[in-house]
């Protein structure tokens, strides 16, 4: 029995390693009748914070709009940190995605990553990467894999980090089952994650390879992604929103965004918020990394040294009346040493996410127990 499922394992592993990433809409007419498709919403659906949203993609709900600023709205439409969970026998999987925005890519970032799909497989309880659906417009129908070895599988589709989807269909073989997926190993409450580009996912090749959507793998649990591009910047606004939420842990990763005259005060104003609605619930705040472009710096870690103060000061403070719930990540372990971990000396390159990652997990961890 060992020795067929090694083999099994094989084969699968073999198949990914032989089929390539494809956006193959070439492919659909010839499949059209051969494919039964299957609305994303009747499948388990995670990363979604609020229910009463204007529309179902959306991260905050219909009533932020006109309270919060008009560049955290615009953002809110971004489907960043959703993913579809599924299970199927299928031996090939499609997706058709309508997209938002016919802006599918960014100088930095590809378009893979901005406004593709990304599916996973879970692989005796690991789960691996398994294709990426390419955008072309607005309108994107795409065969992720074929030829999978028979069997029911677990899967998790991933949806655009940068732009926004209208709907989302998975497309399977109509002589196979699908049907949602399980509960997560770590069967808890979302962590939540509140921040800056950085944690929308910018600039990650694919949306799987964002930070939140790493640690969400390596922990098996649901991750809500609350980054907000250029706008993390913790306005009070934002902060009631964030109290709304009962989630297992909150991660505070926002200073990139902010100046350094209204971290105290607007950081010291969503821990006491939260302390009065979920003084059980342990946060983490997360330092600024330091600039990676050493090289063009005296001090890479200058830039950021003012408000990572303000906001060790605060920790300090806070600690005492948050016994044993409040934790801090410094910005110096987020990205290494080396200056490879970014695009531009701030974004990170899926490198620097998994580095990020690294850091990160092991703290959630620990709030967690």
């Amino acid at each position: 029995m060992k020795r067929m499922m090694i083999s099994m394992k094989t084969a699968l592993i073999m198949t990914v390693s032989l089929i390539p990433f494809v956006c193959a809409s070439s492919d659909a007419a010839n499949d059209a009748d051969l494919i039964s498709w299957h609305d994303a919403k009747t499948q388990t659906v995670e990363g979604r914070g609020w229910s009463d949203t204007a529309e179902f993609y959306n991260r905050l709900p219909a009533k932020a709009q006109g309270k919060v600023p008009k560049s955290v709205w615009g953002l809110s439409k971004d489907s960043a940190g959703m993913v579809v969970r599924f299970v199927t026998d299928s031996p090939e999987i499609h997706a058709r995605w309508k997209l938002i925005s016919d802006s599918l890519g960014m100088p930095h970032m590809p378009a893979t990553g901005v406004s593709g799909v990304d599916l996973y497989v879970r692989l005796d309880g690991k789960w691996l990467p398994l294709a990426v659906g390419r955008p072309s417009g607005l309108e994107n129908e795409s065969k992720l894999i074929a030829g999978l070895p028979s069997g029911e599988r677990e899967y998790a589709l991933y949806l655009p980090l940068y732009n926004g989807v209208i709907s989302v269909e998975i497309g399977i073989a109509k002589t196979a089952t699908i049907k949602p997926g399980p509960p997560r190993t770590l069967n808890i409450r979302p962590v939540v994650i509140y921040g800056s580009s950085i944690t929308q996912g910018g600039c990650a090749s694919r949306p799987g390879m964002a930070y939140p959507a790493i640690i969400g793998r390596r922990l098996d649990c649901p991750v809500i992604n609350l980054g907000f591009s250029g706008s993390g910047k913790c306005e009070h606004e934002v902060s009631d929103l964030l109290a709304e939420l009962d989630p297992e842990v909150y991660v505070i990763d926002c200073l990139p965004n902010m100046v350094t005259g209204d971290v105290d005060e607007r950081i010291r104003y969503l821990l006491t918020l939260l302390r009065q609605k979920h003084p059980e619930t342990p946060v983490i705040l997360v330092e600024q990394a330091p600039c990676q472009s050493a090289f063009a710096l005296i001090d890479p870690a200058a830039a950021s040294a003012s408000k990572n103060q303000v906001l060790q000061k605060i920790y300090k403070d806070c600690a005492k009346e948050w016994p044993g719930k409040l934790y801090y990540v410094k910005g110096n372990t987020l990205l290494g040493g080396d200056g490879e971990g970014t695009v531009d000396g701030v974004h990170p390159t899926d490198l620097g996410f998994q580095r990020m990652a690294d850091a990160l997990t092991p703290v959630i961890k620990k709030a967690l127990r």
